[in-house]
């Protein structure tokens, strides 16, 4: 009983080996800063899938998309999107259908939202009605529509590189202000937290346009589940700073990491992919220049040259991940004490991390690296 009063946080439904390691290092952290004048301990963390239960950004993607929170017009979209995309006829992979090209997947995108925008009367947006989109969504087009911009985001990350692929989420910012793109994501995060559950489903277009039809998984919900919020929480009150380093479009994590209601970050906490200011303060599919973008080795790069620095050159005492774009960060600071990885499913060298903590909780070799498992579709942890 005295052990869990004076534990650093709540036992929740933490795993037994995560839960005394967070602890130990809580504890150990907090022993060796007394009388330090400042924090010289941080923690880094992924934020989709690790952070949070789901992708943020694919989530707020999913939502536009189903409700058509969208500003551009349909004599913009291959501005918008064939820019993009190095080679519009090329074969894509993971496209949800054989032999198409993006060439072929944005003439369907625009001939459909051409049809919802016009001969639906749809005034896309925050001005959209709920009549307007009922009615929208009633159309083939409007099926055709998400189940193939899915596709050509999907598509595109698979067959050319994770940086076009983001261009065309931003795309779907396009006529927006920072401002605007802010408040659009917060409601989407708000939208799908209030689901309460994960889950996975298809989108399926019909028989139509030039790429016919194709069917993409897309996932639905989106948790940040009490025992993340509470290590959180944790970590800052036992002198340990915390840091977010994530994939995803800066803007987009910030709109809820930096929200009071979910984590209440500072900005100055969270690194992901910076877009380039301009003085109109709109969306534009432009990176900013001379930042080192945190994807796979990037995170690496970019935890020891804008935070490292600040804590005497220290490595982070806790990295917390779950996928192959966490490997590099997860395994290149040798003075780290704990790897937490959530348990889902991967390929990869990844494994070899999350087999690791296995062998050390069935008795064998100690290892840094600690597992969490996760349920789903309900958004809570396993012990």
């Amino acid at each position: 009983m005295a052990a869990a009063c004076t534990a650093p946080m709540p036992r929740g439904n933490w795993g037994e080996a995560p839960y005394k390691a967070l602890c130990k290092l809580m504890k150990d952290c907090k022993k060796e800063a007394k009388g330090q004048e400042y924090n010289m301990n941080y923690a880094v963390f992924d934020y989709d899938n690790t952070t949070v239960m789901q992708d943020v950004e694919l989530a707020v993607m999913s939502w536009q998309l189903e409700n058509l929170q969208l500003k551009f017009n349909s004599d913009e979209i291959w501005d918008i999107f064939a820019s993009q995309i190095p080679d519009l006829d090329t074969v894509l992979t993971d496209a949800g259908a054989e032999g198409i090209t993006a060439r072929m997947l944005i003439k369907d995108i625009h001939s459909d939202y051409q049809a919802i925008t016009g001969a639906a009367a749809v005034s896309c947006g925050a001005e959209i009605s709920a009549e307007q989109l009922a009615e929208a969504r009633k159309t083939p087009e409007y099926e055709d529509f998400r189940a193939k911009m899915v596709s050509l985001y999907e598509s595109t990350c698979e067959t050319f590189d994770y940086k076009e692929g983001l261009m065309i989420i931003v795309g779907l910012f396009h006529g927006m202000t920072m401002d605007e793109m802010t408040a659009t994501v917060r409601q989407a995060v708000n939208d799908q937290i209030s689901k309460g559950c994960l889950r996975e489903m298809v989108w399926e277009s019909p028989e139509m346009g030039a790429a016919g039809k194709v069917a993409m998984n897309v996932s639905d919900g989106l948790a940040l589940n009490d025992d993340m919020r509470n290590l959180y929480k944790a970590l800052q009150a036992n002198g340990i700073d915390v840091y977010i380093f994530s994939a995803s479009l800066e803007a987009v994590v910030e709109a809820m990491a930096c929200d009071p209601e979910y984590l209440g970050l500072d900005t100055t906490q969270v690194f992901a992919i910076r877009l380039k200011r301009n003085k109109e303060n709109l969306v534009k599919q432009e990176y900013q220049p001379f930042f080192i973008r945190p994807y796979k080795e990037g995170k690496t790069a970019a935890i020891k040259a804008y935070v490292s620095p600040l804590y005497g050159w220290r490595d982070p005492v806790l990295v917390a991940g779950d996928s192959e774009g966490d490997y590099s960060m997860l395994t290149e600071f040798p003075d780290m004490r704990v790897g937490l990885i959530i348990d889902r499913p991967q390929h990869g060298p990844i494994e070899e991390l999350k087999q690791l903590a296995k062998d050390a909780e069935n008795g064998g070799e100690a290892s840094r690296y600690v597992l969490q498992r996760r349920g789903d579709p309900e958004p809570e942890f396993i012990r």
